[in-house]
């Protein structure tokens, strides 16, 4: 077998919390941007497990109401060995399945495993208390400082075997292998690994933990976290990894209350059942001789509420920077420097964040004349001359390169608040030389060349929120962290964008203590061991509720208003694709007897009962963290009207996207302006 290597892609996928027994696949073409072959629906819909078609509006919940789970989905590709150092991209790679055939050798078997785990409860915070304005989170690691500890009453020493057995959520590794079949991740199912040969191998006295086995009396308004989630095979052996429930529990204090739920990111005493970790698998041949694949990464995480908008800067953009910057990626884009000489497609590095601009429109209430410039941005085509542009001479891009125009709001763009201690967001620095290339008229028309595996690495990614990793969504700050990956991509066979596992030994486990540790930590040398099941995700909320509820609108931090608009501050927007803040709702808008489509109101897409306010600053969310908790399911999602059904009012024209199987009030009056003197607000018709 060695003229071929073989890995699972996409090299980072995610699977999605709801709160149903049934689940459909993650999308795996790019938001918002055409789809070969279709001409009604853009790119982002998830997918049917069956019939393999995007779904539709009436798929989003079950017949009792209940939120579907999403289930990222693992195939295998074959590539031919690489005689040279490789390049990316290869244009390569072959599906591989049960059933497929090399070199005259049947494939009858994979082997996969995954092991996923939730360390959030034992580490750091990440609202930093002891960083000065304008720093970076990662600044908080650093020179070997680590922030403050979560959890502190549960002892002072992340590493203490106790603690880690309290506080992390570890269900072990699982083996699954043919097809149709499934396993769960939870506390009564048995660990399993691959080690050598056809067979896996039991592990009886793996370590599992779950918040019950050492707090005996837990609060859980949903149900106990008992799962992180199942593992399934399709026809062909391919994996799916199936996200939990979207649950959290919490500790109960000494005097019977609850514990707090006030913070947006670092609540002590609070458990979920997102989680984390490496995914591997192994080819049988019909001869019982076995390969190796190159394996991958699996995130559980939040529900993408509206999976067709693309973010302007994605978790792709924020991976492929560094890797171009820091990983040797393309030489042909940047060693030492960016190349002036090379011509970015436009398809594939200009055309996404001019689409992210228009598509915006539909999860923030802009003023008309916004709205209008966004669209035109979104209009622009590979066959315009960048003169003749709304975005001719990038005057309202923010510069990267340019740190005191982080502090500049509008008329600079994107109008989003930024990472700790950078008030405002700005694209990333591989984005800005991409634009300003084209503003140059040195650009190419066209795609670029990507394999099929390489297509879902970049699609997968495209879906997730980069830019405001405070902490984020999907994943966080790490991404732009050389250590977190596999670097030596380009002679081991892994090819790039794979994380680092940690290799481990899964015959040391015992019963009486963990297995896990306290796992990766940015900026050390011992990070290059390799990075543990719950060690990407420990990175995120506690529970990730209370981020999600928190993130609709909030004035900039730092500060940038003069100290006499403190009380009256302007407010931005978070996350605009992946957190909608204001929608039109389906079922709001009129047809006349044209049949043009005429919108209703906009309205908060987190509105109604619990959610009253008489403060823009703390609308069109919870005003209580728990009664998110108790609601997230009730959430509706914004798609395309030509994804929505009769039963949901459509279908609707190609050029909306309107929110559906919301369960939540519609609120009246429609939402505040997005600063209080009404310049933002925007005509409730378009």
């Amino acid at each position: 077998m060695g003229k071929y290597v073989y890995r699972v892609h996409p090299a980072i996928n995610f699977g999605r919390v709801g709160n149903s027994e049934e689940y459909y696949l993650g999308p795996e073409t790019p938001a918002g941007l055409a789809i070969d072959g279709r001409s009604d629906i853009t790119g982002g819909l998830p997918i049917l497990i069956d019939e393999e078609t995007t779904i539709t509006s009436k798929d989003l919940r079950d017949k009792n109401g209940a939120l579907k789970r999403q289930a990222a989905r693992f195939r295998i590709f074959q590539y031919p060995k690489a005689e040279t150092p490789e390049t990316y991209p290869t244009g390569e790679g072959k599906e591989i399945t049960i059933g497929s055939t090399v070199d005259g050798k049947e494939i009858t078997d994979i082997i996969w495993t995954v092991h996923m785990a939730n360390k959030k409860a034992n580490w750091y915070w990440l609202e930093n208390p002891d960083l000065e304005p304008y720093e970076q989170v990662i600044d908080g690691y650093a020179d070997g400082k680590v922030p403050m500890l979560r959890n502190l009453a549960q002892g002072a020493d992340p590493s203490n075997a106790a603690r880690i057995r309290k506080l992390v959520i570890d269900p072990g590794p699982r083996t699954i292998r043919g097809c149709n079949n499934k396993v769960k991740l939870d506390k009564d199912s048995g660990a399993s690994f691959w080690e050598s040969g056809t067979e896996t191998k039991e592990l009886p006295n793996y370590p599992k933990s779950f918040p019950d086995d050492s707090f005996s009396n837990l609060y859980a308004p949903q149900g106990k976290i008992d799962t992180l989630g199942e593992l399934k095979t399709d026809k062909d052996g391919r994996l799916h990894v199936v996200a939990a429930y979207g649950r959290a529990c919490a500790l109960y204090q000494e005097d019977g209350t609850v514990s707090p739920l006030e913070q947006p990111v670092d609540n002590d005493g609070w458990f979920d059942d997102t989680g984390d970790g490496p995914v591997s698998a192994v080819l049988v041949f019909k001869d019982d001789s076995t390969e190796v694949v190159q394996g991958a990464w699996v995130v559980t995480t939040d529900p993408s509420y509206a999976p067709q908008t693309l973010n302007v800067v994605s978790l792709w953009d924020d991976i492929y920077d560094s890797w171009v910057r820091k990983l040797s990626l393309d030489k042909n884009i940047f060693d030492t420097r960016f190349k002036k000489d090379y011509q970015p497609v436009f398809d594939d590095h200009l055309l996404p964040t001019f689409r992210s601009a228009s598509l915006q429109q539909w999860n923030t209430n802009l003023p008309v004349m916004a709205i209008k410039a966004h669209e035109a941005v979104g209009r622009i085509e590979a066959t315009d001359d960048p003169a003749d542009t709304i975005l001719s001479g990038l005057a309202y891009i923010r510069n990267p390169n340019n740190l005191a125009e982080d502090s500049v709001g509008a008329p600079l763009m994107p109008l989003s608040l930024g990472d700790q201690g950078r008030p405002f967001m700005s694209v990333t620095l591989t984005q800005y030389f991409f634009l300003t290339q084209w503003n140059n008229s040195n650009f190419q028309e066209g795609k670029i060349e990507l394999g099929p595996g390489e297509y879902l690495d970049r699609a997968v990614l495209l879906n997730c929120l980069g830019g405001r990793f405070s902490p984020g969504i999907d994943m966080t700050f790490i991404v732009r962290q050389p250590e977190l990956y596999i670097q030596d991509w380009q002679i081991s066979g892994f090819g790039p964008f794979r994380i680092n596992p940690k290799k481990l030994n899964y015959n040391k486990a015992q019963s009486s203590q963990p297995f896990l540790t306290l796992g990766w930590t940015p900026l050390r040398v011992e990070a290059a061991e390799g990075v543990e099941p719950g060690d990407t995700s420990k990175f995120m909320s506690v529970p990730w509720h209370t981020d999600y509820n928190s993130c609709a609108s909030h004035p900039t931090d730092p500060p940038t208003a003069p100290k006499s608009q403190v009380n009256t501050p302007t407010l931005f927007w978070s996350w605009p694709a992946q957190r909608p803040v204001a929608v039109f709702v389906a079922q709001d808008v009129k047809r006349d007897k044209d049949g043009k489509e005429e919108l209703g109101p906009q309205r908060f897409s987190i509105r109604g009962k619990l959610t009253e306010t008489d403060n823009p600053a703390f609308a069109g969310k919870f005003q209580r963290y728990i009664d998110f908790v108790k609601n997230w399911y009730r959430v509706g999602f914004v798609i395309q009207g030509t994804a929505i059904d009769a039963a949901d009012g459509g279908p609707f024209g190609a050029d909306h996207y309107l929110e559906v199987q919301s369960q939540l009030d519609p609120p009246e009056p429609p939402p505040w302006p997005m600063n209080q003197n009404g310049e933002f607000s925007r005509e409730q018709t378009l």
